[in-house]
């Protein structure tokens, strides 16, 4: 039986800690490492709903993309869903791993998952990290580029977004001179840090999530801007924690030991 320093080096082997933004919170949250991992859920948050279905699986793990918290805390009273859950991992000994903007930022994380969804060739960052060591220059960056299979109508597009990502709507900034699209950009999450990136580089699209209101004026009429929901960008991470765990620990009596997560986290719902 793997232990959860064994899982936490093997998902650290994937998306190195430093690769992580500044204001972030990533690794071992919650929990023991020397302890074994009876079983772990995947999932895109953490949440008191998330624990009792670890529970009642047996399992101790949850590897989530989102950390729980990301600021300092100097109480832990049950008076909110971020303490109650902390204080349910603790009493129920689950350790809780994030991993989060380091998976972000690598070639074959979040934004790959996302690509693989619309069938993006040629894809590239579309910008490099420049604060990593000396051995991972060009090979971080934030968001992808590509192109899709072949060009198509903008309103075949849209609908394409819609389709895969199951969006309950897409809130968008037209470019009116568009009529097709072939190039584009996307960032799992927050990523309107790189409408400017995307005009840069002659995207026809970025496909993100997140953007506020005066955000959208940004695209100036030269990019077709998509707002699909930060859960629905980056709902295909799940996927990518449970191929790479059952690939890392074959013997571990997977997938068995791996769970999915058995409901959306989604807070947001469409009416």
């Amino acid at each position: 039986m793997p232990t959860i320093q064994d899982l936490l080096i093997s998902l650290h082997t994937l998306a190195p800690p430093f690769l992580a933004e500044s204001y972030d919170n990533v690794g071992l949250l919650v929990g023991e490492a020397h302890r074994e991992a009876t079983g772990i859920v995947v999932s895109l948050d953490v949440t008191e709903k998330v624990l009792q279905s670890a529970k009642e699986r047996n399992a101790n793990v949850v590897v989530a993309h989102h950390p729980v918290w990301f600021r300092d805390r100097k109480t832990l009273t049950g008076n909110d869903y971020v303490s109650r859950t902390i204080i349910q991992a603790l009493r129920d000994e689950i350790a809780i791993i994030a991993i989060h903007t380091n998976l972000d930022n690598i070639r074959s994380g979040v934004n790959d998952r996302i690509a693989d969804q619309i069938g993006l060739t040629d894809r590239a960052f579309l910008r490099l990290k420049k604060d990593v060591p000396a051995d991972w220059q060009g090979k971080a960056g934030s968001g992808l580029i590509g192109l899709l299979p072949k060009a198509m109508p903008k309103a075949d597009f849209l609908a394409l977004i819609k389709e895969k990502f199951k969006c309950g709507g897409i809130r968008y900034a037209d470019a009116s001179k568009l009529e097709t699209v072939h190039k584009v950009a996307l960032c799992g999450g927050s990523g309107s840090f790189l409408i400017g990136d995307a005009i840069r580089a002659g995207a026809d699209a970025l496909v993100t999530a997140d953007i506020t209101y005066h955000l959208f004026f940004d695209a100036d009429d030269r990019l077709l801007l998509l707002d699909i929901g930060h859960y629905e960008s980056e709902q295909f991470t799940i996927d990518l924690f449970y191929d790479f765990l059952t690939n890392s620990f074959p013997t571990f009596a997977l997938p068995q030991k791996t769970i999915f997560c058995e409901y959306t986290t989604n807070p947001v719902r469409y009416y």
